[in-house]
């Protein structure tokens, strides 16, 4: 017979014994788990860090499109003068601001919707961008221009359809700045014309131009991706010329400006005329129709009517926006833009 001491000895050995296979079990399934569940953690970071990069892009894009929303107005109110008018830029933009003051003229005419359409739109293309370029390079150091303008289209293309509704309230605000000002009662804010676009035919009616206006943001942001990233690759990434800071932002902003404006001003002058014309007495079926039209009777050079108040307007908005795009980025955590 065993005495106590030894009885709990062998139980407790035994119990272990039996025990033991049941505790690797469990501990294996803990390490399983721990495994299974770093992925999602990873996953988690990526989506946290493009939330991070969407949300900087869209607050610096809206500060910077407000402060020179006047130079929209103003592109926007000459693009919809008659190309016979013989009034130069200077003196038309004069003239608003002679008749119904800087303010009231020229700044507040669809400033809200302004900045909520660049704002929601750039939050798009901006924030996903440089995760779709390294997706299609596979290898971020092998990105080169094609796939900057490529995924620069696309991401644009994505952010301006999803925007549509913005961008139609703010032409309309714009251009209804023009209209005698007994005829302005009930065109004012933001609200307002959401309410009108929508009582006149629902979504088919928010999303009214919005092939022109793809059209336009594709082109515009493959531009702006393609000459802002190209430059900083080119003078800092590939080659030393310069460090990646302020002033390498600020250049390579001015010549985002430029190529975004070539590449876009045309279906820029289309998606403001077609979407304008309800306002402006005209009727057309279609962007097609509008497109015809404008080269049957106004010519091809039409196209480029408002090139320089479009290019004055969008590299100010550049100079602003992609420098604090940058800092915001530092802030938040995030490196500058590679």
């Amino acid at each position: 017979f065993f005495s106590e001491r030894q009885f709990r000895h062998t139980s407790h050995v035994r119990l272990s014994s039996a025990l033991s296979p049941v505790m690797s079990v469990s501990v294996s399934s803990q390490t399983e788990q721990i495994a299974l569940e770093i992925p999602a953690l990873v996953i988690n970071s990526v989506q946290l860090e493009l939330l991070k990069n969407s949300c900087c892009a869209g607050i610096a894009a809206a500060l910077a499109t407000g402060i020179f929303n006047p130079l929209d107005t103003l592109r926007v109110r000459w693009q919809l003068t008659p190309a016979l008018s013989s009034s130069t830029l200077m003196n038309f933009g004069r003239d608003i601001i002679a008749k119904e003051g800087f303010v009231t003229g020229l700044w507040r005419p669809g400033a809200t919707a302004t900045m909520l359409s660049m704002g929601t739109s750039c939050g798009v293309r901006m924030g996903c961008y440089p995760y779709l370029r390294d997706w299609v390079a596979g290898d971020p150091t092998q990105k080169t221009p094609a796939i900057m303008f490529a995924t620069g289209l696309v991401a644009g293309g994505v952010g301006y359809w999803l925007s549509c509704p913005f961008f139609q309230a703010k032409t309309r605000l714009q251009t209804a700045s023009m209209l005698p000002t007994e005829q302005q009662a009930g065109t004012r804010g933001l609200a307002a014309q959401l309410r009108e676009l929508w009582a006149a035919g629902g979504f088919a009616s928010l999303w009214r131009g919005a092939s022109p206006l793809v059209l336009r943001g594709g082109m515009f942001s493959a531009g702006q991706t393609f000459g802002y990233d190209g430059t900083k690759t080119a003078l800092s990434q590939r080659n030393q010329f310069m460090q990646d800071g302020p002033a390498l932002h600020a250049m390579s902003s001015v010549v985002a400006a430029f190529f975004a404006t070539v590449f876009s001003a045309p279906a820029d002058f289309l998606m403001t005329r077609y979407q304008a014309a309800p306002q402006m007495g005209i009727s057309y079926k279609g962007p097609l129709d509008c497109l015809v039209k404008v080269l049957r009777e106004e010519g091809p050079l039409a196209f480029y009517r408002g090139w320089l108040p479009y290019f004055g307007r969008i590299a100010p908005v550049f100079l602003t926006f992609h420098p604090l795009f940058e800092q915001l980025r530092v802030l938040a955590g995030l490196s500058y833009l590679k």
